[in-house]
């Protein structure tokens, strides 16, 4: 199954809505995962299974909390809020590594790690246990799988950029992580409940003012 980048990045925003995270962190959800795509990697059964995780749960839990290694007070860090701190936190990264405590869905994180890298004008490494990655900001080299929860990253400044993985102008989701950031998304556009529809945009119709 063939898709558009833009439609990759559609159904990531609209999945992530859809399972209640906030507006800004789903824009960050929809830009990985078309930043993965345009290198060849399929970040959406990563998003599914995180979304899977965290519906219905108080984010708090997953976000994380600074300190010489950042971590969540749930013990599982979101991808996508911890790579919205590092990117809070790139400038720190000329001075000394970040690290992160485990994380559910890592390969999410590793855009965050491209988009610090331009910021900064480096090149990045994401270490874990048993792989790692490397970033200037527009290529991406991966030795091993992250797509799974993991231990611990870190990411610091490196002299390394070996050859990066060829770019790609098309997304091949797997089917089943497809279906189900479908199902998510499609909480965004609900039909309008009876309550809804009587007190929205035209809702003052049958509303009594005594």
């Amino acid at each position: 199954m063939s898709r558009s980048l833009n439609e990759v990045e559609s159904i990531a925003w609209k999945a992530a809505r859809g399972a209640g995270y906030p507006w800004g962190i789903a824009e960050e959800a929809a830009a990985a995962v078309r930043w993965l795509a345009a290198r060849g990697i399929d970040g959406c059964p990563a998003l599914a299974f995180l979304l899977e995780r965290t519906d219905g749960s108080n984010l708090d839990d997953w976000s994380p909390e600074p300190g010489k290694i950042w971590s969540a007070p749930g013990g599982v860090l979101c991808p996508l809020m911890a790579g919205a701190a590092l990117s809070d936190h790139a400038g720190r990264l000329q001075q000394r590594a970040l690290e992160f405590g485990q994380m559910a869905s890592p390969v999410l994180f590793l855009p965050f790690a491209g988009w610090a890298a331009a910021r900064i004008g480096a090149n990045l490494q994401v270490t874990w246990p048993g792989g790692s990655s490397f970033t200037d900001g527009e290529g991406l080299v991966l030795q091993g799988d992250p797509s799974w929860d993991l231990g611990g990253m870190m990411v610091a400044v490196s002299d390394e950029m070996p050859e990066a993985r060829p770019g790609a102008s098309r997304a091949f989701p797997d089917p089943q992580a497809w279906d189900r950031l479908g199902e998510f998304s499609r909480r965004v556009h609900a039909p309008a409940s009876e309550a809804s529809r009587r007190f929205g945009a035209g809702g003052a119709d049958g509303i009594d003012d005594d």
